[in-house]
């Protein structure tokens, strides 16, 4: 289950990028600043249900 989290994560913050790079305009900004922080929290649930399997 957190290794499809991570996974998740990791594509929401690429998509995120490419977002920012290709897209225009204030719209395509709020988007991949939503997607990166949904990724960067979808990692970090990840983690944290990974490290408190291993205790």
């Amino acid at each position: 289950m957190s290794w499809s989290r991570f996974i998740v994560g990791v594509i929401l913050v690429l998509a995120a990028a490419l977002m920012f790079m290709v897209g225009e305009g204030s719209y395509s900004t709020a988007g991949a600043v939503a997607l990166a922080v949904l990724g960067i929290v979808s990692i970090t649930i990840s983690r944290r249900s990974n490290r408190a399997s291993a205790l």
